[in-house]
This record gives C-alpha cells, structure tokens and sequence, in this order.
C-alpha cells in the first residue's frame, strides 16, 4: 500500500498535477485549504520560505495576509500551474525549483519556513539540516503534516474513509506518530512542540520547530 501511495502521489505531483486542487478539495470535502490557513498564525518574521508549494493555494493567503514569500518545489508541472494561478491573481512571488534535501539559499537567510501536507521528504534528516541551516537564529520551521475528519453527515464519513487511504490523515495514535517525525528535527537542536487547531468538522495538527537564538 506504501509503495501504490508512493506512486499515485508521484503522478498527482506531476503529470497529474493539474488535478491536485480538485484532489485535494475531494478528499477533504471542501476542507483543504482552511487547513493549509492554520500555518498562518505561527509566522515568526518577514522572511518566509515555502517548501513545496504545490499549485499555490498558500502563497495567495500568504499574499493576502501582508506576507511576502519565496516559493520552492521540485515539480516544474506544479510550477507551471502555480506561476499561472499566482499571474492572474497579479501575484508573482519568486520560484525556485529546486528540493528540501539541498536548498539554494545562504545560511541564516530564513525567519520562517513552512510547508502543508509535505510528501515523506519531510521526515528525511537531510531536510532537517537543510531547514536548520537557511533559519536564521530564532526562526521557525511550520509543518501542518495531517487533519481528522470530524464526521458531522455522510458525506463527512465517505471524505474520512477518502482521506485515510491518502495516508496524509492523523494515525491513531497522533503523539507516537509525531514523535517519529519531529525527530530529525529535535537530533537537528530545533525545540519541537505539536499543536492542534479545532475546527467545526476536522482537527488540524501543527508541527513547530524553533530555531533557539534571538532573531536579529
């Protein structure tokens, strides 16, 4: 099952990049993007990286909110697609193609670093380094990694079943399970700590790993 997820998010991320959105809508029953909003409140700073972008949903709320961002991700369909969506918005944030494990800015460059619903590139220790070193003193990393479905109708049911063959909604037991992906990053010297947000019909877990320093 690992590996047929392996290879459906692989075409979802890229030749089938263009139905991502609708995915992503799908699965979540229309949930998705309040989900990704929960990374907003925890932006430390002004200068903000993030990783994967995906079809740029995020980098319109961040626009939105005040914020200026530089965009990454190693997929030149979500680029396309993104770089698009963003244009007609009369949005154009800079984009970098480019991975998690190697990324193309100096040391210190970064006060904030966030990502929602990251492939397993996340969890990879070359990642944690990577973020730890473009973070200047006193950033912050921001993960939203996962969210449960709170049933509320059937159609809530059938987008809870949907979403845990994604493999991208909570496991059972939500503290083991951050436990192992917050662990790259705490061996790293981040200070880790999980967060939930409640909503009417789902939970939204937040993972935050601070830089320990004082920002400049």
């Amino acid at each position: 099952m690992r590996t047929l997820l392996r290879a459906a998010f692989h075409l979802l991320y890229n030749p089938f990049a263009f139905s991502y959105d609708f995915v992503s809508w799908a699965v979540s029953i229309g949930q998705w993007r309040q989900w990704q909003r929960q990374s907003l409140p925890h932006i430390v700073g002004t200068r903000l990286l993030e990783l994967a972008h995906g079809t740029g949903n995020l980098q319109i709320d961040l626009a939105r909110a005040g914020h200026r961002s530089i965009a990454l991700d190693r997929s030149p369909h979500m680029g396309r697609i993104a770089k698009h969506k963003l244009a007609t918005r009369h949005l154009r944030p800079p984009f970098v193609r480019a991975g998690a494990q190697a990324l193309p800015f100096p040391a210190g460059h970064f006060t904030t670093l966030l990502t929602t619903f990251p492939a397993d590139f996340i969890a990879e220790p070359a990642t944690a380094r990577e973020c730890w070193r473009v973070l200047a003193p006193g950033g912050r990393l921001i993960i939203v990694p996962a969210a449960r479905i709170v049933p509320a109708h059937l159609a809530d049911t059938l987008a809870l079943w949907l979403f845990k063959l994604t493999g991208q909604s909570a496991p059972p037991d939500p503290e083991q399970w951050a436990a192992r992906l917050t662990r790259p990053y705490h061996e790293t010297g981040f200070q880790t700590r999980v967060a939930t947000t409640t909503l009417p019909r789902s939970l939204v877990w937040i993972i935050l790993a601070d830089k320990p320093g004082g920002m400049e």
